[in-house]
């Protein structure tokens, strides 16, 4: 009754404006719903496409008859609707998925409900929230207010909702490559692989802050931050800190890095992420696996599906020729500074979004390198461009595909060069690249093998074909290897490391002629980065083998730990080449192999139970295999939503054989299942790494 004749007399009052005094954005409910809980940015954040509720409260009692409520939603540096950067959004009679909207669900005197629809095709980035309101008078007049929300909010892409164009349908998929914080990246080289977990942290504070941040620095202009495409592109330029444009990393490989942190001593990339950001310069130093690290944390923390890939043997062919040259003397010498480089491995990206801008067919896994490349194009990134297209041969839809194309496919020719600099083709190894392509497996640890989504089986009908629709691209034609009389010695190269770190190799020569062989060997043990490039040479020897017929001969080198891993650098490993030529037949068999120090494991295991904001102990374990002394170690440690990492010195060597302990603390800022992460390194050794699992909980409320 009361209410009645409230009602009855605000008839008689004046007419007054809708004034909004505070809105409810219910970020809770919204964030689990839009599965952004996980950040530890406090605003609400929407993945696009999809709908969220909130309450606006006003200063009287709400008239759907007479009050209308328009919702500008404002981004951009330069905010104009012309640009879609403001967008007008009203009431409509049903919500269309993907479209933007609102409908009022409930009104509750000066409360008033809605349900909010943002565009699947929204810009990406931060907004401000407007509440317009307009007020009809009876006179045909009318009064307007605004009301400015002082939280920002922020939109990012969606790869649960069908109209976005990074949809995935698979829910593990999702769960892997836009939620799961840590993964694993594939190191080392063919037959000795090397597994470095690293800690995403996309839902850390700094990194979406670091992404939009670097989305300012790569000039993107607003319209375009809605495409992934464009969005990829230009952020995987400003990862790499470059002369010209800046950028998060600076990369480097030279092996001194004493004025900034090793690239194998990251164990994640928030914390390169936030020197970034505080400094606003490029973070010494990266790279390849920490470029594409940083990438896959970039774009994950923007909703877009990415995984990292490694390339075992990947070619650097700088004029994407599909042919990788190596250089020899007559006398048997490597001459390895002008050879085009195989990296042992390279790592680079994949991202999932759709392609309209191709014909059909493209949709899908888009790779790209966010490590700069040099090229005779200049130093670039490349991609991204269909995982499709390279398998295919398809090069002629740019997106640089024919760089990525050349990486993993090609033969590598052995030339012998004279003094004057003449060159003679003798020897080819086919379909050397490309090899044991890599990436973590969904929900598991293992290794999921993609090289067959890059290029086709070795002795496919198909191969040729693919090869020669490339070659169309690169102006290159096949080399014509010269002939011997005779190839009737057969070779095989056996080698391994031992534990200690003693290398032991045989060169085996089987003569299947009736007749006599003299062999020429020439064997040479280099210090080598991952990369190729030649450090330092160790040893070399010179043998001639005479084989009868019918029988074998073995020329065979040896190295001990001790003779070499004082010269090596913790990121380097031995390179053998080998040429061996049939004196009688001109026969020429030429070979490059690599051997690297099995890594120890590092042993983890926690102490005490694991509370928000309360320290524990991990406790880590690493025995020493080599037969020489670890000097200058250090143990880096960290996970997602833990407090800053932390890291211990080892303040003296580790003997041959000798085990170490070391407790170091580690404190939680969020509840749930973590990975802690760890990493050690000296002068002798790098990537060594461990992992441990842990939940941490929520402190218990305590009881009034």
């Amino acid at each position: 009754m009361l209410k009645c004749l409230q009602r009855i007399s605000s008839v008689h009052k004046p007419e007054i404006s809708l004034k909004p005094k505070c809105l409810d954005l219910q970020r809770t409910l919204n964030r689990e719903a839009h599965r952004t809980s996980s950040y530890e940015i406090p605003n609400l954040i929407l993945r696009r496409g999809q709908t969220f509720d909130m309450s606006i409260i006003f200063d009287r009692v709400f008239s759907e008859q007479d009050d209308t409520i328009t919702l500008q939603f404002v981004t951009g540096r330069k905010p104009m609707q012309s640009k879609g950067t403001v967008i007008s959004v009203r009431k409509v009679r049903e919500l269309q998925p993907g479209t933007w909207g609102y409908q009022i669900t409930g009104v509750d005197e000066k409360k008033v409900s809605v349900k909010v629809c943002t565009s699947a095709s929204a810009i990406v980035g931060k907004y401000q929230l407007f509440v317009d309101t307009i007020h009809k008078l009876k006179d045909g007049a009318s009064q307007k207010c605004r009301y400015c929300h002082p939280d920002d909010i922020f939109v990012i892409f969606n790869p649960w909702c069908q109209a976005d164009s990074v949809y995935l349908e698979e829910e593990t998929n999702r769960e892997e490559y836009v939620l799961n914080e840590t993964g694993r990246i594939w190191m080392g080289t063919v037959g000795r692989f090397c597994v470095r977990p690293w800690n995403f942290a996309q839902f850390d504070d700094v990194c979406l802050m670091a992404a939009l941040s670097m989305m300012e620095k790569s000039e993107l202009g607003d319209p375009a931050r809605g495409n992934p495409l464009l969005v990829v592109k230009a952020l995987s330029r400003v990862i790499n800190n470059n002369e010209r444009d800046g950028g998060v990393l600076i990369g480097n490989w030279s092996g001194k890095y004493d004025d900034g942190v090793s690239p194998y001593a990251w164990n994640g990339s928030a914390s390169i992420l936030e020197e970034f950001l505080k400094k606003r310069k490029g973070v010494k130093y990266g790279q390849c696996w920490t470029f594409s690290a940083i990438a896959t944390t970039v774009f994950r923390t923007l909703g877009i599906p990415t995984r990292c890939i490694t390339n075992f043997r990947s070619a650097h062919d700088s004029d994407y020729s599909i042919q990788i040259d190596n250089f020899w003397t007559p006398e048997g010498r490597p001459r390895k500074m002008m050879d085009d480089t195989i990296w042992d491995f390279h790592v680079w990206n994949e991202s999932w979004f759709r392609r309209p801008d191709l014909p059909d067919g493209y949709d899908g896994w888009q790779a790209f390198d966010p490590t700069p490349q040099e090229c005779y194009e200049g130093v670039f990134t490349c991609g991204p461009c269909p995982v499709l297209a390279i398998r295919n041969g398809d090069l002629y839809l740019g997106y640089d595909t024919k760089f990525l194309f050349a990486e993993v496919n090609g033969d590598r020719v052995f030339w012998i060069v004279d003094s004057e600099g003449n060159m003679e083709p003798v020897y080819k190894d086919y379909d050397i690249v490309g090899k044991f392509m890599s990436t973590k497996a969904v929900n598991t640890i293992s290794r999921d093998d993609v090289t067959s989504k890059y290029k086709q089986e070795s002795d496919s009908i198909e191969k040729p074909e693919v090869i020669a629709k490339a070659n169309k691209f690169s102006g290159r034609t096949d080399v014509v290897i010269r002939k011997p009389s005779a190839a009737d010695v057969e070779f095989s190269v056996n080698g391994d490391v031992q534990k200690s770190g003693d290398i032991d190799i045989e060169l085996k020569m089987a003569n299947t002629s009736e007749e006599p062989r003299i062999v020429d060997v020439y064997m040479i043990a280099v210090a080598t980065k991952y990369t190729a490039v030649p450090l330092t040479e160790l040893k070399d020897s010179n043998s001639t083998n005479v084989l009868e017929p019918c029988k074998e001969s073995v020329s065979s080198m040896s190295l001990k730990a001790t003779e070499y891993m004082s010269t090596l650098d913790a990121d380097s490993h031995v390179s053998l080449y080998i040429m061996a030529t049939v004196k009688e037949t001109s026969q020429v068999y030429i070979k490059r192999e690599i051997y690297r120090v099995e890594q120890p494991n590092l042993e983890l295991k926690t102490e005490g139970s694991a509370m928000v904001g309360k320290p524990f102990d991990v406790i880590v374990k690493l025995v020493n295999p080599l037969s020489v002394p670890l000097t200058s170690g250090s143990i880096c440690m960290e996970g997602p939503g833990m407090v800053k990492p932390s890291s211990v010195k080892i303040k003296k060597s580790i003997g041959p054989n000798e085990e170490i302990r070391e407790t170091i603390q580690v404190k939680p800022r969020r509840a749930g299942r973590r990975e802690i992460i760890a990493s050690f390194q000296c002068k002798q050794l790098c990537n060594v790494t461990g992992v441990v699992e842990i939940d941490v909980m929520n402190e218990p409320q305590s009881k009034n």
